[in-house]
C-alpha cells in the first residue's frame, strides 16, 4: 500500500515537472525572457509557486537555467540517435521537415531569448556555460568520434549551420509569420547545401 502512495507521488511529480518545463518554455516564448516571472509560469502550468520552489529553487534564473539544460539534452540526445546510428533499412529521416517544424518550436524561440539575456546576465551565462560543456561538447565529441570512423565532415561545422539557419529563420518568422515563406527558405538553403556535393569544411 505505501509503495502505491509512494509511486503515485512520484507520478504526480514527475507530471508538475512536466507541467513547469512546458509552461517555462511557453511563458517565455509569450512574455519574452523579462516577461516569463516566476508568477507567469506558475499561472501558465496552473500550479503554486511553492511547486516551482519544490522543483527547481527559489529564483527565476534556477528554472530557467534548469529548462535550458532539459531542452539541450533532449536535442542533443536527438543529434546523437541521428548522427550516432545508422537507420534502419528503409527508415528515412526528413532534415527538412525537422527544421521547419524547428523554427515554429517555442522551445527554440525560448533558447534564442536566454542566449540573449546570458549576455547581460553573469549568473545565467555561468549557468548555460555549464550546461554547454557538460551537455553539447561532450556529446559532440562522442557524436564526432563516431563520424570520424564514417566521413570526413567536421560534426560541429554541421551541427552550427543548422543551428545557426534554424535560430535565424526563427527571428524573422517571429517578425512574419508567413509559414510558406519561411518554408521556402529553408528549402533553398538545404538546396544550397546539398549543391557543395557534401563537402563539409574542417573547423
Amino acid at each position: 500500500m505505501a509503495g502505491d502512495d509512494t509511486q503515485a507521488q512520484e507520478r504526480r511529480s514527475a507530471e508538475t515537472y512536466g507541467k513547469l518545463v512546458t509552461a517555462t518554455v511557453n511563458a517565455v516564448f509569450e512574455h519574452g525572457y523579462a516577461g516569463a516571472t516566476m508568477t507567469v509560469i506558475a499561472q501558465t502550468a496552473g500550479v503554486t509557486r511553492g511547486a516551482i520552489q519544490h522543483h527547481f529553487g527559489d529564483r527565476r534564473v534556477d528554472i530557467i537555467a534548469r529548462v535550458t539544460e532539459h531542452i539541450l539534452r533532449e536535442r542533443q540526445e536527438a543529434y546523437a540517435s541521428f548522427y550516432g546510428a545508422s537507420p534502419a533499412e528503409g527508415e528515412t529521416v526528413d532534415t527538412r521537415a525537422a527544421m521547419k517544424a524547428a523554427y515554429r518550436d517555442p522551445a527554440t524561440w525560448f533558447l534564442i531569448e536566454v542566449w540573449i539575456a546570458s549576455k547581460s546576465d553573469p549568473e545565467l551565462r555561468d549557468r548555460v556555460n555549464t550546461t554547454l560543456r557538460e551537455v553539447n561538447d561532450r556529446g559532440d565529441m562522442d557524436i564526432a568520434t563516431h563520424l570520424s570512423r564514417l566521413s570526413d565532415a567536421d560534426f560541429r561545422v554541421l551541427k552550427y549551420f543548422f543551428r545557426s539557419l534554424t535560430r535565424g529563420i526563427a527571428l524573422e518568422y517571429s517578425r512574419k509569420p508567413d509559414t510558406a515563406l519561411f518554408d521556402a527558405v529553408v528549402d533553398m538553403a538545404l538546396d544550397a547545401l546539398e549543391g557543395l556535393n557534401g563537402a563539409v569544411p574542417k573547423a
